[in-house]
């Protein structure tokens, strides 16, 4: 309880101090029409191009803060890439994006914020679309939507098959000895969803399946993981007067049938196989009635760890664990003196770790249970000082606690070896957001200034050599703060400009190892810029440029130019141009959706993490027909 008040005074007084101009950290909502102009051919290349967003070596980050919470339909998906470029952007109603500390509402996995994705639901009218793209690496991706309403209820279903041939292609001066000969990669997905809902003026009930199937080929023979989702869904929607009732609850089973090798092709014997399984269940309930919202979140993840050699079937090691998780949250909001507005909300999670048991090096362990709790509570505060003018701000904390996995697996090979650590403390941040808005005829601008600070900052550490060597450590206690810049204009004769620019700099602030005192975090540029010129003149038709830029970053925390091997740990800075066109035909009641996409215009190749390099130029063009 003690440390429940301290937080909850250390939110007030950071808001406090910042004086009477204070308002809530920004919130970008991306409509289903504005994907449309876009047509992006996934969503990680849509949200590329937004503000602070960026890719952390396969995480989400936002302003120099590697921990972002997604959430697909009100649950919660982590914060990989991989987990967002498995929806289809044809499925997406709403993308929202809130920048700064998201832990009172979204828990762990939102110490950066939080990207909130709605999809459409199923709609009683009767509607057919097919999407077929293709692009000069030979990827293909195949996509059909329809619905309508079969006996009262709405139906909606929705399927793709796609190859994208650019997931991974191998950089030159690698320091994962282990991924050295991979020269090419392919990433294959088959799969669908099907929704079902009904409504009336009091209640809405639906049902939703998804399925999907995945390959990720590495590039060398018997290397590929084969991944397998099931996911059914329940949510009901309860409404009387100005209260509304709702539910969720989803059990989702993952899969992954492993089979990769060890960095070599000569030797099949140190092949390895999986599998590794994950089941859970999910259950939100919320409350809402005026300007007041509470709610429960209930989870249980049990997940499944098995490697075997391929070539005997001997076990080297095995983990089965259990965590359950608890959530409750509330808020309020409070308009006061015509221009003031008040948020104050908060978030209670406990986290029991139990059933954890290890088969390693022939012996078989059980871990003693745990727990970890933590309460997040946040203020923000609004004052809209003129018609055109609205300042903003808020003071969050956020937390992270480790998975089991990250405590206490482990992985032997003779190129690559994986440690755990059970010493592993969550993390724990402080963000402050202070901002203004100003508006005008045709154009509209913001300026923010954010900065975080964590204790027990967790960070992955790479070691190249023979066998290269990865775990994850507590660094100590860092910062991330900078300023970010937006501004969107209507230029003359329909031609658009829309800017924005991040500025962040890193630092990690103490630690027990003095070395990396003043280092910067990896993967977090220190400047990220997107200008974006459109032109919609002419009926039908968009023509769009962007230009995307990220300066030099390193890929961990020991800020290295280069390792005692000579291997690069440090990324140069790029630019890319992009160019898109898209006309639309009506016909009748019918449409007819045409694409020509060209991205990396320019052809600049560079590297993006610690084993991949961009592919360069990609032609990409795509036809939509919609009945």
């Amino acid at each position: 309880m003690a440390q429940i008040l301290r937080r909850m005074f250390r939110a007030c007084l950071l808001l406090c101090c910042l004086g009477t101009a204070l308002a809530d950290n920004s919130r970008e909502i991306i409509s289903a029409a504005e994907i449309e102009r876009e047509k992006p051919a996934s969503l990680m290349e849509l949200l590329r191009k937004r503000g602070g967003l960026g890719d952390s070596s396969g995480a989400l980050s936002l302003r120099g803060v590697p921990k972002i919470a997604l959430y697909v339909d009100g649950f919660s998906r982590g914060g990989a890439v991989t987990e967002l470029e498995k929806i289809k952007p044809q499925d997406v109603a709403t993308i929202e994006i809130i920048r700064g500390a998201a832990s009172n509402r979204y828990g762990a996995d939102a110490l950066g914020g939080a990207i909130i994705i709605t999809t459409l639901q199923a709609k009683p009218q009767w509607e057919l679309g097919l999407v077929q793209g293709y692009d000069s690496l030979d990827s293909h991706y195949s996509r059909a939507i329809g619905s309508g309403a079969v006996g009262g209820i709405d139906v909606r279903a929705s399927f793709e098959d796609s190859l994208s041939n650019r997931w991974m292609i191998q950089r030159d001066n690698s320091p994962l000895l282990s991924m050295a000969q991979t020269q090419h990669s392919g990433f294959a997905k088959r799969g669908g969803d099907i929704k079902a809902g009904y409504r009336n003026d009091w209640l809405t009930v639906g049902a939703e399946l998804n399925y999907l199937e995945q390959t990720r080929n590495y590039g060398r023979p018997n290397n590929y993981n084969e991944y397998t989702t099931v996911r059914p869904k329940l949510f009901s929607e309860m409404r009387f007067g100005e209260l509304k009732l709702n539910g969720k609850l989803m059990y989702e089973d993952n899969r992954t049938d492993v089979f990769r090798d060890v960095g070599g092709t000569e030797n099949l014997a140190l092949y390895m196989q999986g599998p590794e399984t994950e089941n859970s269940v999910n259950l939100e309930v919320q409350a809402d009635y005026r300007n007041f919202n509470a709610g429960l979140v209930y989870a249980v993840n049990q997940a499944g760890i098995e490697q075997r050699l391929a070539s005997n079937g001997q076990r080297l090691f095995a983990m089965d664990s259990t965590v359950n998780r608890i959530g409750l949250f509330g808020g309020y909001g409070l308009d006061f003196w015509d221009d003031w507005h008040l948020d104050a909300s908060g978030r209670y999670d406990q986290y029991d770790y139990s059933g954890i048991s290890i088969y390693d090096a022939g012996l078989d362990s059980r871990e003693p249970d745990a727990f970890k709790k933590a309460f997040n509570p946040k203020l923000a505060l609004s004052w809209k000082t003129l018609p055109w003018l609205t300042l903003r701000s808020s003071a969050a904390t956020g937390f992270m606690p480790p998975d089991p996995a990250t405590l206490y697996f482990r992985q032997t090979r003779p190129n690559y070896v994986v440690l755990p650590n059970p010493t592993l403390k969550p993390e724990q941040s402080t963000t402050l957001d202070f901002g203004t808005e100003a508006s005008w005829q045709g154009g509209k601008a913001e300026l923010t200034w954010f900065y975080t600070r964590w204790t027990d900052k967790m960070e992955s550490l790479v070691t190249s050599g023979t066998p290269n060597i990865k775990q994850t450590v507590n660094l100590g206690a860092s910062e991330s703060k900078g300023l970010e810049l937006s501004i969107n204009q209507s230029l003359v004769d329909a031609w658009n400009l829309a800017l924005n620019y991040t500025l962040t700099t890193t630092k990690i602030t103490e630690s027990l190892n003095s070395a990396i005192i003043g280092n910067e975090l990896a993967f977090q540029p220190r400047h990220r810029i997107n200008a974006v010129l459109t032109y919609t003149g002419i009926p039908g038709l968009t023509t769009r440029l962007n230009l995307h830029h990220e300066s030099e970053q390193y890929m961990d925390f020991r800020n290295l130019g280069r390792d005692a091997n000579g291997y690069a740990w440090l990324n140069k800075a790029y630019t890319t141009l992009d160019f898109l066109v898209t006309k639309k035909i009506g016909i009748d009641k019918h449409s007819v959706n045409l694409t020509l996409a060209v991205n990396n215009l320019l052809d600049n190749r560079f590297e993006k993490s610690l084993f991949q390099s961009d592919p360069g130029r990609i032609v990409r063009g795509e036809i939509g027909v919609n009945f």
